[in-house]
């Protein structure tokens, strides 16, 4: 009688055996032991849409295609009634006997003249059986089958069924962190080939150690002495076998941690077979360098901060200490890694700081992980594959995956990406984006805020705008096109499209959650707000999708229609509001601001319930806050005020800041806190004279010397590859510096650099922070390209020039200017 066992799955690859792919399912059973399951039962197979109602099945399962090593075969075709892009069609689903064989036949095939198009012989064999057999990593399934005797790390159980059990969830992975110090002078490059290894640390779950191949004293327990490098990536291994992770998780190691261990390891002969089946970790090489390991998942928790969560932060950079110190409030230890090589070389007795400072980098990287793997956790759920590939995704490729999940239940077929002259030809299209309404330059009073809930999901769920419901026949006359000057498309009033009921789907189920949390205050909390996050992050991304060149489920009409309707709307609203006796100070995308001018808080409630009441579907205009005072500054040329940018100030006392270089890259801390405090000042206690004599005092400060030099870093982001600029300003000078050591420097990059006193040009004079000593700073240079700007344009709507904030010609009171 054959054998059940519950498990959740974390990962998934799959192997060729007896000339059959058999999928190995990774991952921690109920009783928490960590075991393989191997699932035979799954074939590979891709839809041919044929011309015409003639069969090609028998011309299909006679090919056979002999290649070096082995042959790509047909094993058999079906004939399913599916819909692709809403419309019905009569497909050929092909069957292979490899999954590598897939991409061959479908070579040969896509020439016949009989065959009108061919799909989905791209996906990945081991996603196409998460998606085909519903198996959803991290949630509770259980497989029938027995256990048999592999080469393995742990239990293998080989499968006759594998199915969902519950929506029970692994919540508490065993995650175990790491991190490696190098040998890296400080002017020499970063260089895996010659510099070895210094010291490894883990941190995990009551587990911490730190490798280190020098001796010294020490009372520190934690801290293990090996006699080699060659050592210390034994005990990688080891301590990775020992603790038996289901997540190893480092910072930025795609990038650098595991690439150096694995060239480290190749110089010593020595073979990272840490996967649970024996093989070694895998490296990836493309536009970004990728790792894996078999029935381990690498986390790099960089990439995932960077790449879903990075707009949110207020910080300017993704290094480790930034972005701890925003999410943790903990930073890393302050040491100069510089030294390094010279206390490894000469002074070995002072290497304790430095593998405190290296374990406490394993921990921060450890804290950031459990932090995240929350909201981690709820996209695997919602969009069906493992947290490696997640990991590695942007928004575009979530929500693609998301609608490649939910496309079988509508019986659709996903359409094909796109090559790379559809690519170039989508790149040329553009559309209107969303309506601005221009502030007038100014300071404030009683201040209300609207915005619409989720404007672009709603407009997309509420006008059923999808490419499978576009421009139909049966309401050609009857539907109400979208509101667009350039195009007339109208979207089927009588067939909901499958997109609209997925983004109504999130939206509602996020509503339901929202309420829920409300009465949440145990540990479901911090679950249900990291779901209905991961919800929210979704839904807001399908709008840029459908405009997104490289998607499958490209509209560039679409998305014209949902910005056209957004437009539409927020011009209601505005109409509206000044029709009722309301001024309208600003309007932006979704959200529109307006004064009271003799009205009412109650007044402004009423208003948006009265404009509820007139929009469609799950479309709604919520009341976001009153604000007794907000500041307005001009745009760089003309009479109108800057778009995106203001200040506002809470009832609560809280202090909004949109557009300023406060949330901005390119600027000093200095420059940063100088801006804020003199907002705060004006909008809380309505005094230019403090906020002037303020500024001065900071002037005087850096003039003096008196300004640390953490607060003159400047941080500016690369937006193209060094050798892309034309002018080379201080920023490309530094980074050019940086790749000639060896750091890996590009598009997106961010660079520090502090401007130095002297009489070079200014590029000459940027250096790195760990270049530069107290008080070497130029002081002309952060007054009048850091501090004043960030700061002139905010008095400049309150009557002051340049000249007058630094000479403090006359003071005024603000009474006049509200």
């Amino acid at each position: 009688m054959a054998e059940k066992i519950q498990f959740f799955p974390l990962d998934a690859t799959y192997r060729v055996q007896d000339g059959k792919a058999v999928i190995n399912l990774y991952g921690r059973t109920a009783d928490g032991k960590q075991i393989c399951i191997l699932d035979s039962n799954f074939e590979p197979y891709f839809y041919v849409i044929p011309k015409d109602s003639s069969s090609i099945s028998e011309k299909l399962e006679k090919l056979r295609v002999e290649n070096e090593n082995e042959a790509a075969f047909v094993t058999k075709t079906e004939t399913v009634a599916k819909k692709f892009l809403g419309k019905e069609v009569s497909a050929i689903k092909v069957y292979t006997n490899l999954p590598g064989s897939v991409p061959v036949i479908r070579e040969v095939i896509k020439g016949w003249e009989i065959v009108d198009s061919t799909h989905e012989f791209d996906i990945p064999f081991v996603r196409r059986y998460f998606i085909d057999k519903n198996v959803t990593p991290l949630v509770l399934h259980q497989a029938e089958g027995e256990f048999i005797t592999q080469k393995s790390r742990v239990a293998v159980f080989k499968a006759d069924k594998v199915e969902q059990l519950s929506t029970d969830t692994l919540h508490n992975p065993r995650v175990l962190a790491f991190d490696i110090e190098t040998y890296s002078p400080f002017d020499m490059s970063i260089d895996a080939e010659k510099n070895p290894i210094l010291m490894l640390s883990f941190y995990g779950e009551g587990f911490r150690k730190v490798f280190v191949w020098k001796r010294f004293r020490t009372d520190i327990d934690y801290i293990e002495f090996v006699e080699s490098e060659s050592d210390i990536i034994e005990k990688f291994k080891e301590t990775i076998e020992k603790y038996k992770p289901d997540i190893l998780t480092g910072y930025f190691s795609d990038g650098f941690d595991l690439p150096y261990i694995k060239t480290r390891a190749d110089k010593h002969k020595i073979k990272l077979d840490i996967g649970f089946d024996y093989s070694e970790l895998r490296v990836k090489s493309g536009r970004e360098t990728t790792i894996s390991i078999n029935g381990i998942t690498h986390l790099d928790i960089f990439k995932f901060i960077k790449k879903i969560i990075g707009n949110t932060l207020e910080t300017t950079t993704y290094d480790l200490n930034a972005v701890a110190s925003e999410l943790l409030e903990e930073k890393k230890h302050d040491v100069s890694l510089a030294e390094l090589p010279d206390i490894w070389d000469n002074n070995h007795e002072n290497l304790e700081k430095f593998c405190e400072y290296n374990l406490n980098d394993s921990l921060l990287t450890y804290n950031l992980a459990v932090k995240m793997l929350p909201t981690i956790i709820e996209l695997v759920k919602i969009v069906g594959i493992p947290i490696y590939d997640v990991n590695r995704m942007g928004f575009s490729q979530l929500v693609e995956w998301f609608i490649m999940k939910q496309a079988p239940q509508f019986n659709e077929i996903a359409p094909n990406k796109p090559h790379y002259n559809e690519v170039q030809q989508r790149r040329l299209h553009t559309y209107q984006g969303a309506f601005v309404y221009e502030p007038r330059p100014g300071l404030y009073k009683d201040i209300v805020v609207f915005d619409f809930r989720s404007l672009y999901p709603t407009i997309l769920s509420s006008h059923n705008i999808g490419p499978d419901t576009m421009d139909c026949a049966c309401c050609r006359d009857t539907a109400k096109a979208a509101p667009d000057e350039n195009e007339r498309h109208w979207f089927c009033d009588k067939r909901k499209g499958f997109i609209p009921i997925l983004i109504e789907d999130l939206i509602t189920r996020r509503m339901r959650i929202k309420e829920i949390i409300k009465e949440e205050q145990d540990e479901k909390f911090i679950f249900l707000d990291a779901r209905q996050t991961s919800l929210k992050l979704l839904a807001n991304s399908f709008y840029g999708y459908l405009g997104f060149f490289g998607a499958r489920w490209y509209s560039i009409e679409c998305a014209r229609s949902i910005t056209a309707w957004g437009r539409f709307y927020i011009h209601k609203v505005i109409d509206k509001a000044k029709k009722e006796g309301f001024i309208v100070l600003y309007s932006d995308t979704d959200s529109v601001f307006l004064t009271l001018d003799g009205k009412s808080k109650k007044d402004a409630e009423s208003f948006a319930e009265e404009i509820n009441l007139e929009l469609p579907g799950l479309m709604e205009l919520e009341y976001e806050g009153f604000y007794p005072a907000g500041i307005f500054v001009s745009a760089k040329m003309g009479p109108f005020g800057a778009k995106k940018k203001y200040a506002l100030i809470s009832e609560q006392g809280t202090l909004k800041i949109k557009g300023f270089e406060t949330v901005r890259r390119n600027w000093s801390l200095i420059a940063k806190d100088v801006q804020e405090k003199v907002l705060d000042i004006i909008l809380r206690e309505h005094a230019t004279e403090k906020a002037l004599e303020y500024v001065k005092s900071v002037v005087n400060d850096l003039r003096n010397k008196r300004v640390p030099m953490e607060k003159v870093v400047i941080h500016t982001q690369l937006q193209k590859d060094i050798l892309d600029y034309a002018a080379k300003g201080p920023h490309v000078a530094v980074a050019q510096r940086l790749i000639n050591r060896g750091k890996s420097i590009g598009a997106g990059s961010i660079i520090k650099y502090v401007v130095t006193q002297g009489n070079d040009i200014i590029r000459n004079r940027s250096k790195l922070p760990e270049e530069v000593k107290e008080g070497e700073y130029d002081a002309d240079y952060y007054i009048n390209n850091q501090v004043i700007p960030a700061v002139e344009r905010i008095f400049n709507v309150l009557g002051y020039k340049k000249e007058d904030i630094l000479e403090m010609k006359e003071q005024t009171k603000l009474e006049g200017f509200f």
